[in-house]
């Protein structure tokens, strides 16, 4: 590669995250749009569009209200990506602020370490560090983490119930095999379930809390930069834990 094209290629690896998740479309759409504001605001025959102005189209809607609750779901969002990283469940590919959900990491998964339950054990607790990330920094969590069967909570919880009910690892008859047609209302009428549920829910996160209890100052420098930069990819996540 040519000096002007590894030039380039940095140039543009910024921008290529912040247009993270959208389709060719959305580019073309976008760029059709910039180029009538470019004629607009110059001269009638000018079409050349700046490397800002796609940058503050790329982050036009994707920006939070408020530079506090930015850096909140920063640390959110990170939670969920160191642990993902130190506890080997999955490789992270990309950690950003803003969007429609507010906050996003986004990882490959490691099938392998999620054979046995402490692999599965990990992952809930990798869905927990979100939560757990917020209560080490602010002392409270928001309640992003819940709300809906796709959340951090739900998924987490059903994983737990998998656990106790279908995966052959309960201590309680580990070989009937009982996975509930209605997973909410077998916890709602089944306490002694839901309390073996709640454990294993418990001792994850506790195993997310000592991962970021160790990397505070990891997780406030990626905040910082992430709150600014609105997205930070995997291989620069993996730069700065290793720093």
């Amino acid at each position: 590669m040519t000096q002007n094209n590894q030039s380039n290629a940095a140039a543009l690896k910024p921008l290529a995250l912040l247009a993270a998740g959208m389709t060719g479309a959305d580019i073309e759409r976008l760029v059709r749009e910039l180029r009538g504001r470019c004629r607009r605001r110059r001269d009638p025959h000018a079409i050349s569009i700046s490397w800002t102005d796609l940058e503050q189209a790329l982050l036009t809607g994707k920006n939070v209200s408020s530079t506090d609750m930015a850096r909140r779901i920063a640390v959110h969002e990170l939670g969920h990506a160191i642990a993902y990283e130190c506890l080997d469940v999955a490789r992270v590919t990309l950690v950003r602020v803003g969007g429609d959900k507010g906050g996003e990491t986004r990882t490959a998964l490691n099938t392998e370490a999620i054979q046995e339950e402490q692999g599965v054990m990990r992952w809930i607790a990798c869905l927990l560090a979100g939560q757990a990330a917020e209560k080490l920094f602010h002392g409270s969590a928001l309640m992003g983490a819940g709300g809906s069967g796709e959340s951090d909570l739900a998924r987490a919880t059903a994983l737990a119930l998998d656990l106790e009910t279908g995966f052959g690892v309960s201590a309680d008859m580990p070989l009937v095999y009982r996975c509930p047609a209605n997973p909410t209302e077998s916890l709602l009428y089944n306490p002694l379930l839901a309390d073996r549920v709640n454990k294993r829910l418990m001792l994850a996160e506790e195993i997310a809390e000592e991962v970021l209890a160790a990397r505070q100052d990891i997780i406030a420098k990626l905040a910082d930069f992430l709150v600014r930069e609105i997205v930070i990819d995997g291989d620069q996540l993996r730069a700065t834990m290793q720093a």
